[in-house]
């Protein structure tokens, strides 16, 4: 009894022991110290004057894109060359498609690979019932309270202003880049950026252009949403989940609702979007998300500290920690949800013919065609046809050793000094699936401070940005491109 007491405490002392030797070995990756104060930023009222002006045209994407209206776009370009004459005087401009714009800015050094700038132009529609909820009405572009209000001040016509306020500052001091730019303004990312971000790609795929890195809305200065963190936290997505929505129809013979059969087309259906509900995907800790822990965990106090620095032994309460939150959880796997039912005419009536759709977020390591074949032996039933939408793979990792990750940090670390800079794993969906073939890395960052609330009005009610915040995207924006080598 003695050897196996006196073995055990030795298990014991050693675990801590590694336990210990690792902590102290978990060093922080930030380039800046720990004690970074927010910097003070000048106001610029014309600046705001143009996010204000931009957020007054109703460039509203539409599932079906025939709904768009093309003379609010065309406004929108003239407002761009009136605004910014000089961006486009030194700027080559070209139109994609229609709807989608793409700015040339010749570098020094022709031999590196160019990079590009994305942002898009259109906005999701209000909600009518909402109307009455929103402060300041939704395409007013006031400026009120610390804040330019409106549908698209984040969601994300403040990046493309933010970058063209860059490029006019730049100019205006007579800069030329090191490697070429590109600034692409896609038409439709809110409806899958098939007519926009997708012909953008296509015109430099046909010209055989590839990309030293791409950098697209994503990640954000965020307070508050990391856990057991207490600074503002800068997250770069390196990698995104896939998307596929997967439709289940059921055609089974309806009827007069007086005489009901024992089972109907529509309880084959519930039923099997209940079982898919009823037996998600197991937890993992991805690539992209374990480089994520590698940069929070050094900057958070002790014991937490000492948790991320022994991942290998305190997996499972990471995991327990991080799936209290929704964001955790579908950080950590494969995701789905019902969104749609169709099904019934008139309530005397039992249809014939039921479908849903239950839309997915796959985790990476996974593909769309893991995500079919697990649905189909989840509901293992003939009766219930399962059809994919909307198929989307999830991205190629950029990890935090990438010149353009490392570039990111940098200019953070410069702009947002009292911020830690992390990678992440977007959980979202961007236009960056477009460009996944010409690109060698790809990041996804909209450089601006955002509260828990501000996060929840993007495609809600009360989107705005402080002004404050509004000054240091532009700033990011001015101090990247200065950076770029």
């Amino acid at each position: 009894m003695k050897k196996i007491l006196l073995g055990l405490l030795v298990v014991v002392v050693a675990l801590v022991a590694v336990v210990v030797i690792k902590t102290k070995g978990f060093k922080s990756k930030q380039i800046v110290a720990a004690d970074g104060k927010r910097k003070d930023v000048a106001i610029d009222s014309a600046a705001v004057a143009h996010l204000s002006d931009a957020i007054k045209m109703r460039t509203i994407s539409y599932d079906d894109t025939a709904m768009m209206v093309q003379a609010t776009y065309d406004s929108f370009f003239t407002f761009l060359k009136t605004t910014y004459p000089l961006v486009f005087e030194k700027l080559g401009d070209t139109i994609i498609n229609q709807r989608s714009m793409l700015l040339t800015w010749n570098g020094k050094n022709t031999t590196s690979k160019p990079v590009i700038y994305y942002a898009h132009l259109d906005v999701v529609p209000i909600e009518e019932t909402t109307l009455k909820e929103w402060k300041h009405d939704a395409f007013s572009g006031d400026v009120a309270e610390g804040y330019i209000w409106g549908r698209g001040t984040l969601d994300d016509k403040g990046a493309v202003i933010s970058l063209m306020e860059a490029a006019n500052k730049l100019l205006a001091k007579g800069f030329t880049p090191e490697r070429t730019v590109y600034f692409a303004f896609g038409s439709d990312e809110e409806a899958g950026g098939m007519q926009g971000a997708a012909k953008v790609a296509e015109y430099f795929k046909a010209q055989g252009t590839k990309f030293e890195f791409y950098i697209d809305e994503g990640g954000l200065v965020s307070t508050g949403l990391v856990p057991n963190i207490e600074r503002p936290v800068a997250l770069i997505g390196t990698a995104e989940k896939g998307y596929i929505t997967l439709e289940l129809s059921v055609n089974m013979p309806g009827g007069h609702s007086s005489r009901p059969p024992r089972e109907t087309a529509m309880d084959v259906l519930v039923a099997a979007v209940k079982k898919l509900h009823d037996n998600p995907d197991q937890h993992t800790i991805s690539e992209p998300v374990d480089e994520f822990l590698q940069y929070v965990g050094p900057e958070m106090k002790s014991p937490f500290n000492a948790v991320f620095a022994n991942r290998w032994l305190f997996k499972p309460l990471i995991m327990k920690e991080y799936e209290k939150s929704a964001e955790g959880y579908a950080l950590l796997r494969t995701t789905e949800v019902a969104t749609v039912f169709n099904a019934g005419v008139k309530e005397n009536l039992i249809p014939t013919q039921v479908s849903a759709k239950v839309n997915y977020r796959v985790l990476t390591g996974q593909t769309t065609k893991d995500v079919i074949q697990n649905a189909k032996d989840i509901i293992e039933d003939p009766r219930v046809i399962v059809t994919p939408r909307e198929v989307s793979e999830p991205s190629k990792h950029s990890n935090s050793s990438t010149y353009g990750f490392q570039l990111l940090q940098k200019t953070a670390a410069e702009v947002f000094p009292d911020a830690i800079v992390t990678p992440f794993l977007m959980i979202g969906s961007t236009d960056s699936k477009h460009f996944q073939d010409i690109t060698e890395n790809t990041y996804r960052f909209l450089p601006v401070r955002m509260e828990p609330e501000q996060v929840r009005s993007i495609h809600g009610i009360n989107e705005k940005v402080g002004v404050k915040d509004y000054m240091e995207t532009i700033s990011f924006f001015e101090v990247m491109l200065t950076n770029l080598k």
